[in-house]
């Protein structure tokens, strides 16, 4: 694993913001992301080009792989697909002519930016929006809370070396050798032979109190928008700042700034802790007293820019709060998390967590920093043995040039955000930038904004200097957000994200919480937002990665701030433009708008009475090693009006990061395992309340699960997490609330021939519920099975191996698996490797049909295989029964985007085929995941996990399939659900449904859960409809629960168009 440049800040900066229940920070910038390197003829530049970039990818340029890259299945593939796109030369356009930019009203018409002369005229690319599009928002201030001091590392600790294991979930790393790792129970593991998780080998501790910080999470804290300093101020203190402000000589100066002596900065109260620095500075403009200045809270040498208000040194609490009015302000609450690389998570701890824990450890130590990181995947660290090591596969090099936020046009390397991040061996995590691309020189550019305080204008956004920015105005009138920036940069590129560098100075003020963006050719015409979330709030630099449009003009609109306040700040902006552009072909879908997380979307569920998605990251929005057990960070995204919301769940005691994920036969979710191994939690999406239900009888982590024709929950395997043994199936019963051990279930029959054992070859099995309480297990190994799950101890029979005409398929790990067929037991397996890490991925794909239990299956090869080999990739079944396949690696490796397929593959079942569907730009691969949405798009996030790493993907992209489209590549016009008859129905019952035109089919499709390729939930019923009177059609539910199994489906009616309507929520029940 390369070296990972940590970016820096004071430790006292405080690691939690909430917002309104949770918001947290983590980012940072990113290397370039990992490619070939391959030298070929084929894989050059070309000439002009204005980024260089070897070994392009299948979603450049043709519709193949080039050089380096793995071919299609079979040739007569490559020649079916084989097409040039048309070029999209740059449209040159030197006009200094600028628009202006008054405030936004909607997102659908930002402000009637328009310059003299616009750009080449280029086609824009349509974006699906069946939903609502977002509407812009504002949160008033909440009550604020003083921030805690955050609690020193002990430094008293001694740690002796062990040799780690390798093969963990961020440890993982190519190559069989070993590494050498921090570990206090050396020599425990020999009786037991009990591996501990792969985060947990490498445990550091601090050996100086100095290094570094931790606060402890509270569930209830209020947000506050600063923090406390870790140590007092080295530099001199004596440096005087002129201010123009409102201050009266020693209380301190301008409403926002008060430039004052580093002894008495006065800031916002939630800024009201000093801030110090080495150096002395001088503010602008004029005043009285000691400190006055600009929005600065102006500390000397920082140039600190904060809400200048009367404040009070770190040993007082200020009685007023920071605003124009004192007496009449409102605190904001902020609560805060521990950093988010503590000392590494012990599954065995007492406090933190594993099998005896009661969860959530508020006090542990911060690990030593090595060199500004920790290593998620510790380099040549491996259990494989010697034999296996000299077959693995090299991991292709990384491009070692950074990315600099501060890139282009100016002298970054003085700025003060540059020398941080080279002088301190402080811990910065990181987000992926957008891939393949470069940032656009920005000397040519102009830029506008609709507020500005004087002396913060809008061209420090482009200036290439972290220590300026772009702030709105603060005295005098306080414009309302939303608040707006829009770059002209005087030609059209072909642009794939942003960046956004937050003020460097210490304080929050004006941090971009809720945000949109928008791109335009002309700056008239607008139309929805390309990208649009909430970023979390910290200094670190924030990505928007999107779908590749052409484009000349980019705002960016920030609707709220992440402590409730009127302003907006930006250091630095940069646009980013792709290599090359395909232009959208409505056969093949399209992809787009992306939408930012606070967290990385590594787990999550589709709410069936909210239609709003659920993900969850682990104790960190980042990482999910080194946590205290006992909680985890979710997200929510509400598709119809496109709010993200941010939650710290603390109520189950539960880290559930890499657990089994299933929706009962009631419609509770049920997530086992994991980081806490052997705890249980339920989310009742009619409460929306999080419970703590019964530990497993067994702890496991990288376990399946599957709803049972009863309504149960199965669960077997798990060996990443609470120890490694045989962990045969258990069921949990959600009437009686408790779980039952299956001895019978054996897990052994189902094992992978992995090169890690035990560890890692009962993770992740495809398990599907079927008839009389039977599950069916269809990989990843290639011997099948038949669990019972009825019988008192359980039982297991063997239902033969993923055999087909080709012979006997190897294991495939880390593949997929989806019943895209109920009604005929029909299901697709695709993809995966033999090894779950640093194997080659296969372009296998079967056809398993399933029916009575306890009988062998029958196994066809599907089609001619996939297109591309696929490992870590996603799968989701559409209503008309095609199934969607995204994402992956041609090479396992876990936690980098090495060797990524961004052109998924669509399966037609009806003429057993495989067809190529339109690129990503969005690298998805190791802890990605996708979800069927109710309106017939599709939900592909996440991805990383890994910390200090480059490749964090804190977003999801949405997908639009060919059926939304009509011939003219237009939205189509869908079918409607006018009522149905019943929202409850037992199993063989009869529903009717009104449309508000003809139909031709329907089908319902169970609600999904995923995490680490597993979607063990979703399947498809293919439904015959009956006449029942004008646009009227009856349908009866299979009368077996083990093909309708119980819990919520959405039912989906479509055209003769094969265009799908919105889904309506069905909740089906057992006999």
């Amino acid at each position: 694993m390369k070296v990972v440049y940590a970016l820096t800040l004071c430790l006292g900066i405080a690691d939690a913001v909430v917002l309104p229940v949770f918001s947290a920070p983590k980012g940072g910038y990113a290397l370039p992301r990992p490619d070939s390197d391959d030298t070929t003829d084929s894989s050059k530049t070309a000439a002009g080009s204005k980024t260089n970039l070897d070994s392009m990818l299948p979603v450049f340029g043709k519709a193949k792989p080039k050089t380096g890259f793995p071919a299609s299945a079979l040739s007569r593939r490559v020649a079916r697909i084989e097409q040039t796109y048309g070029s999209d030369d740059e449209s040159t356009d030197d006009s200094d002519d600028t628009p202006t930019d008054p405030s936004d009203a909607t997102p659908s018409s930002p402000p009637d930016d328009t310059p003299s002369d616009s750009s080449d005229d280029i086609d824009e690319v349509v974006y699906a929006e069946p939903f609502m599009q977002p509407t812009y928002v504002r949160f008033g201030p909440a009550p604020v809370d003083k921030p805690e001091v955050a609690p020193k590392a002990k430094s008293n600790s001694k740690d002796t070396a062990s040799v780690a294991k390798h093969g963990g979930d961020d440890d993982s790393s190519s190559g069989g050798h070993k590494q050498k790792g921090k570990d206090k129970n050396k020599g425990k593991d020999d009786a037991t032979k009990s591996r501990k998780k792969p985060e947990d080998s490498p445990k550091t501790s601090s050996n100086s109190a100095t290094d570094s910080v931790s606060v402890t999470a509270t569930s209830t804290a209020a947000p506050t928008s600063t923090a406390a300093p870790t140590s007092p101020p080295k530099g001199d203190d004596k440096g005087k700042s002129k201010g123009k402000g409102k201050g009266k000589g020693k209380d301190g100066g301008g409403r926002h700034n008060g430039d004052d002596d580093a002894a008495k900065s006065r800031t916002k109260v939630e800024d009201s802790t000093k801030t110090y620095s080495d150096d002395s500075g001088k503010g602008k403009g004029k005043g009285k007293g000691d400190g006055k200045g600009r929005h600065d809270g102006g500390v000397d040498a920082t140039k600190s820019r904060a809400k200048a208000e009367d404040s009070e040194t770190n040993s007082k609490k200020s009685s007023k709060k920071g605003s124009k009015d004192d007496s009449k302000s409102k605190p904001s609450k902020k609560s805060f998390i521990t950093h988010q690389s503590g000392k590494t998570f012990d599954a065995d701890s007492t406090k933190g967590g594993g099998k005896n824990g009661p969860g959530y450890n508020p006090s542990f130590d911060v690990p030593k920093l090595n060199k500004g990181y920790i290593q998620a995947i510790p380099p040549k660290a491996s259990t494989i043995n010697n034999k296996f090591s000299s077959r693995v596969k090299p991991r292709p090099q990384l491009n070692t040039e950074k990315v600099r936020p501060l890139s282009s046009s100016s002298s970054s390397s003085s700025s003060s955000l540059l020398k941080r991040d080279e002088s301190k061996n402080i811990l910065s995590l990181r987000a992926a930038a957008p891939f393949n691309s470069a940032a656009i020189d920005r000397k040519k550019w102009s830029v506008t904004c609709d507020s500005v305080h004087e002396g913060d204008d809008c061209k420090n956004a482009i200036d290439g200097n972290g220590d300026t920015m772009w702030h709105t105005q603060w005295e005098g009138s306080e414009p309302a957000p939303p608040h707006s920036i829009t770059v002209d940069m005087k030609k059209s590129y072909n642009v794939n994200g942003i960046s956004m560098l937050p003020r460097q100075d210490g304080s929050q003020n004006g941090y971009i919480a809720q945000h949109q963006i928008f791109l335009s050719k002309d700056g008239k015409t607008w139309g929805s937002p390309v990208a649009y979330g909430n970023w979390y709030s910290d200094w670190t630099v924030k990505y928007a990665n999107f779908d590749t449009q052409p484009a000349r003009f980019v705002k960016l609109v920030a609707l709220t701030e992440a402590n409730g306040n009127p302003w907006t700040s930006i250091a630095e902006l940069n646009v980013f433009q792709a290599n090359d552009y395909v232009p959208p072909q409505a056969s093949q879908g399209a992809w787009g708008p992306t939408i930012n997380f606070p967290i990385i979307p590594v787990a999550g569920t589709v709410d069936p009475n909210t239609g709003k998605v659920l993900v969850w990251s682990s104790w960190a929005r980042d990482t999910m090693s080194g946590g205290p057990g006992g909680l985890t960070l979710t997200s929510t995204w509400d598709p119809a009006t496109g709010q993200v919301a941010e939650r710290q769940v603390t109520e189950t005691n539960h880290d559930m990061f890499c657990p089994g994920i299933s929706l009962d036969g009631n419609g509770q979710l049920v997530v086992t395992g994991g980081n806490n191994a052997e705890r249980t939690s339920l989310f009742d999406p009619v409460k929306q309340a999080w419970v703590s239900g019964p530990n497993m009888k067994v702890a496991r982590g990288y376990q399946s699960s599957a709803t049972t024709s009863t309504g149960k929950v199965f669960t077997i395997g798990g060996s990443w997490s609470g120890g490694e043994s045989f962990k045969n199936g258990e069921v949990y019963d959600p009437k009686k609330k408790t779980w039952t051990l299956l001895n019978k279930a054996d897990v052994q029959k189902m094992l992978t021939n992995d090169a890690q054992g035990l560890f890692r070859s009962d993770n992740h099995a495809w398990l599907f519920g079927w008839k009389s309480g039977t599950v069916f297990q269809a990989g990843p190994s290639k011997n099948m099975n038949w669990y019972y799950t009825e019988k008192k101890n359980g039982d297991v029979k063997t239902a033969g191996q993923r055999a087909s005409d080709r012979g006997v398929a190897p294991d495939a790990m880390c593949g997929n698996a989806i019943m895209f067929d109920a009604v005929k037991g029909k299901i697709l397996t695709h993809g995966g490797t033999p090894n779950y890490q640093d194997s080659d991925a296969t372009t296998d794909a079967h056809i398993i049909t399933v029916g009575n239990p306890g009988a062998n299956v029958s196994v066809a090869y599907a089609s001619e295989g996939l297109f591309f080999p696929r490992v870590f990739h996603s799968s989701v079944v559409l209503p008309n029964g095609n199934v969607f396949i995204t994402g992956g690696q041609q090479y396992a490796v876990p936690f980098e985007d090495s060797t990524p397929q961004l052109q998924p593959e669509m399966y037609y079942p009806d003429r057993d085929g495989f067809e190529l569907m339109k690129p990503n730009n969005i690298v998805r691969t190791y802890h990605s995941i996708a979800l069927l949405l109710p309106d017939g798009r599709v939900f592909n996030g996440g991805g990383g996990l890994c910390g200090g790493c480059d490749t964090n993907h804190f977003d999801a992209q949405l997908y639009t399939p060919p059926y939304l489209y009509d011939s003219k590549g237009k939205l189509a016009t869908r079918p409607k659900i006018t009522s149905v008859s019943v929202s409850t129905i037992k199993v063989g019952g009869t529903v009717t449904v009104q449309t508000g035109g003809a139909i031709v089919q329907a089908s319902l499709v169970r609600y999904g859960t995923a995490t680490h390729t597993v979607n063990s939930d979703q399947r498809r019923i293919p439904l015959t409809l009956a006449n029942a009177g004008k646009n009227s059609y009856s349908f009866q539910v299979p009368s077996d629960p083990g093909v309708a199994l119980p819990g919520y489906w959405m039912l989906f009616v479509m055209d003769k168009n094969g265009v799908p309507s919105v889904a309506s929520t069905i909740k089906v029940t057992g006999s």
